[in-house]
């Protein structure tokens, strides 16, 4: 069986349906909501790039919009990686077993092949992280992977003082231990 996930609330497929003023529902395609069972030969309806209807067959679908036959196809939520080290980050250089001036932002590679492939699986949100081995490695970032190739297109939203969302990356237990 031809099975495509198709993760919609992702920026990839969200971003060339969200300047169109038309509707567009996706029909016939085994959907899997985040709560509550399969709908089978399910009917999702996207306009401005927010999922306005999510249903079974005999969901409404406004006339004016454009249809897509998604039949032998599966449309799910796009999925959230709480720990990523995608875009090759550096972190900590081991000049003190803690480093929290450390960012994430600064080292970023946007273009990296690990970023199109968490794209292309269906992963929508990240929290970018330096690399281990320290006690604090630096600080963190939190990124939806919709269209954009700089950190402030990407990053879900900055703070009033202009920093980037994110968290402090510890590692604990054996991991900061070097031989």
């Amino acid at each position: 069986m031809n099975r495509i996930v198709l993760a919609l609330a992702s920026g990839l497929a969200l971003s060339t349906l969200h300047a169109q003023d038309k509707p567009h529902a996706f029909v016939g395609a085994r959907i899997l909501p985040i709560e509550g069972p399969e709908i089978e030969s399910g009917v999702l309806v996207v306009q401005h790039g927010k999922i306005v209807a999510v249903g079974g067959p005999g969901t409404a679908i406004p006339a004016d919009a454009v249809r897509h036959d998604a039949k032998g196809k599966v449309i799910m939520p796009g999925l959230v990686d709480s720990h990523s080290h995608i875009g090759s980050p550096e972190g900590a250089d081991s000049a003190a077993p803690i480093q929290p001036e450390v960012r994430v932002s600064d080292s970023l590679n946007l273009r990296s092949a690990t970023v199109m492939k968490a794209r292309a699986g269906g992963i929508t949100t990240v929290n970018v992280m330096p690399g281990s081995g320290h006690l604090l490695s630096g600080q963190t970032l939190y990124l939806k992977l919709r269209g954009g190739e700089t950190v402030d297109a990407l990053a879900i939203q900055k703070k009033a003082d202009g920093s980037y969302l994110g968290g402090m990356k510890m590692a604990n237990s054996t991991n900061p231990r070097r031989g």
